[in-house]
């Protein structure tokens, strides 16, 4: 007998998660799928915990999540870096409700899933589509993604873990002088780093109010 395709829906609406269940069922039996959910990164920590070896084939994780109570895992996008280190034979899809070209670039560069779909583009086919594709060892990116990316030069905003990581201390009423010590970069360094952001997301001129703004409307916090 074949052995089950382990799949885990990770979302913080549980009627988007019953939805993608009761599509999933269709492909259930050829593909043997073991239909799990989860509703916050916590119960995802757990599960990767518990299961160790045995983990996932394929997790749909919805990008857009809030962080752990611990706050050790900051958000959604942070979850996936966490669950493509620490599982690297796991498949991703990622699902998000924003469609920003720098937002979506830097999820492609931080966690490289094997899908991505914006969620306004998702019907039937499409969730169909994208599982059984990823499944079969292939890529699917929904249309609007493809047409945000075709121009993209990825390195140019890439916007990496330790900016991220500015961005949320600061998004937390943090001050400068105190975020080396959350961050393990100095104090120059961080300096530089948020006048490059600064840049990169059009407020070069701009203040903290104006950073945490723009990197709000764009996602990354």
């Amino acid at each position: 007998m074949k052995k089950p395709t382990k799949l885990l829906i990770v979302d913080d609406h549980p009627m988007v998660v019953r939805g993608y269940q009761i599509t999933l069922e269709q492909i259930q039996e050829d593909y043997h799928l073991n239909l799990h959910s989860c509703n916050n990164c916590d119960d995802v920590l757990l599960k990767m915990n518990e299961l160790k070896d045995d983990f996932f084939e394929l997790v749909l994780l919805d990008i857009n999540l809030p962080g752990t109570e611990s706050n050790s895992i900051n958000d959604g996008e942070d979850l996936g870096m966490h669950l493509r280190r620490k599982f690297p034979r796991t498949k991703i899809i990622i699902q998000t409700g924003l469609n920003d070209m720098q937002y979506i670039t830097n999820i492609f560069n931080s966690i490289k899933p094997e899908g991505f779909l914006i969620k306004s583009d998702i019907d039937e086919d499409v969730l169909i589509t994208a599982v059984c594709r990823v499944l079969n060892n292939k890529t699917y990116y929904s249309e609007r993604v493809n047409n945000l990316l075709s121009p993209t030069n990825f390195e140019d905003i890439y916007i990496d873990s330790y900016n991220r990581k500015i961005l949320y201390h600061l998004s937390l009423g943090s001050k400068m002088k105190d975020l080396p010590n959350h961050i393990p970069l100095s104090l120059p360094t961080i300096e530089r780093r948020k006048k490059e952001l600064k840049k990169l997301l059009g407020v070069p001129e701009g203040g903290n109010l104006e950073l945490l703004k723009m990197a709000r409307t764009k996602g990354f916090i």
